[in-house]
């Protein structure tokens, strides 16, 4: 009996005290549990002596960007990076930042910074971001953060403790030359050619530094340019000192040389000429090392191996009004304004009527006042020398679709002459559906997307 009492008397004081711990946990407001769960990020992020280290990679599509973030008791954080944008000005920054609560805690990075630079990009449609969820601390005492405003796959992101070391892997001297390479010629996007010391071949390739993007999309011999073939190489990479890492390995075998590289380090950028129509252009060369110890320069060029095979590529190619330029300067409205109603150039390359004959032509589709549809077009017979396409331009403008138009059709040609100045039009090819073309005489350009 005494037994029993004794068991009942645990049993109540048990109960009491799980009671007790109950109320125990409820004992703060909502408000003071939040402000406490501020403060215990807050410290985590401020406390590390050298800061964190952040690889940020926007979205699957792009490169990766090392960060380096010190935060400050006083609401400020310090960036450090290696985008070369704006002169440096994203190299080092001090900016504020705050922790907030909604459905969980925030990280928000108030003043601009690389964070906003890259929300930005392409009409801030790029995927990065300058405000991130708190999600846990991880064993290892890293912080995770996801982005804020991702609806499908929200990107990860890992704060990890930094070195003293760590400012090492900014290749800041690096993203700044490649900058350079982008300024050359005055085109939409770099035309490069990777040129092998101990090897017969050339790789063509186009660099996006600021997305971290590098296209491989043909190759050539050395020893014979026309000799060539169509690759497909795209893939995301970090910069890491004076060396860009590729997200994953170029391999195969091309033209009959076996090629297996993840990167290239890059040492000394020199000034040359390229020379076209009687002139000589400004451009820029970079000797490097390939992962695999071959020897390279790369070099601006308006050799496209890629570029001469866009026949086969497809055979209609269209351009926004918009995407016309005079020397890196848009002639949008000009053309609207002199060829009524036009809406895009159109680029038919061989293209199969439905009469049966095959169709060489550009121009411009135009919808009349009446909503008819006009093509009015001036064809041509191609003449291809590597990716320098010269064009016979036949007598008159062919109308096809509505021959009623009310556009004043004899000024397309005052948007072609500056196009074939010198027979000069060279085909540049960006990745699988971007061409542009350019004449270095008149510094026109006009970039195409694929139509089929």
């Amino acid at each position: 009996m005494k037994k029993n009492i004794y068991l009942f008397a645990v049993l109540i004081t048990l109960t009491i005290s799980c009671k007790d711990d109950e109320i125990n946990k409820f004992d703060k407001s909502a408000d003071e549990r939040v402000s406490e769960a501020v403060a215990t990020l807050k410290a985590d992020l401020v406390a590390p002596k050298n800061g964190w280290l952040l690889r940020y990679t926007p979205t699957s599509e792009a490169g990766t960007y090392n960060v380096l973030l010190d935060f400050n008791e006083d609401n400020t954080v310090n960036i450090k990076s290696d985008i070369g944008a704006d002169d440096g000005a994203y190299f080092d920054q001090t900016i504020t930042y705050r922790i907030d609560n909604s459905l969980g805690l925030e990280l928000i990075f108030e003043s601009y910074s690389i964070f906003s630079y890259l929300f930005e990009l392409d009409q801030a449609s790029f995927g990065a971001e300058f405000e991130f969820n708190f999600v846990n601390k991880t064993p290892d005492n890293a912080l995770v953060f996801t982005s804020k405003s991702d609806f499908s796959q929200a990107t990860r992101l890992l704060f990890e403790e930094a070195s003293a070391s760590a400012e090492n892997l900014l290749g800041r001297k690096v993203a700044l030359d490649l900058t350079k390479f982008s300024d050359d010629l005055g085109i939409l996007s770099s035309s490069l050619k990777l040129s092998y010391a101990n090897k017969d071949l050339v790789l063509y390739l186009s660099l996006d530094n600021t997305r971290r993007v590098i296209d491989i999309h043909s190759a050539s011999l050395k020893s014979n340019t026309e000799s060539k073939r169509l690759l497909n190489f795209s893939q995301g990479y970090v910069i890491e000192g004076n060396t860009i890492k590729f997200n994953a390995a170029f391999t195969g075998n091309v033209l009959g040389t076996n090629l297996n590289f993840n990167g290239i380090t890059f040492n000394t950028l020199s000034d040359a000429t390229l020379e076209a129509c009687a002139k000589n252009f400004p451009i820029n060369t970079y000797s490097g090392v390939t992962s695999s110890n071959d020897v390279v320069v790369m070099e601006t060029s308006l050799l496209n191996a890629a570029g001469s095979a866009f026949g086969q590529v497809s055979n209609f190619y269209y351009s926004p009004l918009a995407y016309a330029f005079d020397n890196g300067t848009s002639v949008g409205s000009s053309i609207a304004n002199d060829i009524q109603g036009a809406q895009e150039m159109h680029l038919y390359y061989g293209a199969q009527l439905q009469n049966g004959s095959t169709l060489y032509g550009i121009g411009y589709a135009i919808v009349n006042n009446n909503g008819s549809v006009t093509f009015a077009l001036k064809e041509f017979t191609p003449e291809l020398h590597n990716n320098n396409l010269i064009f016979h331009f036949k007598d008159g403008i062919t109308l096809l679709g509505s021959e009623e138009t009310d556009a004043a059709v004899e000024n397309i040609q005052k948007y072609l002459d500056p196009l074939v100045e010198g027979n000069s039009t060279y085909v540049l090819r960006y990745g699988e559906n971007i061409i542009e073309l350019y004449n270095p005489c008149s510094g026109w350009s006009f970039v195409f997307g694929d139509g089929n």
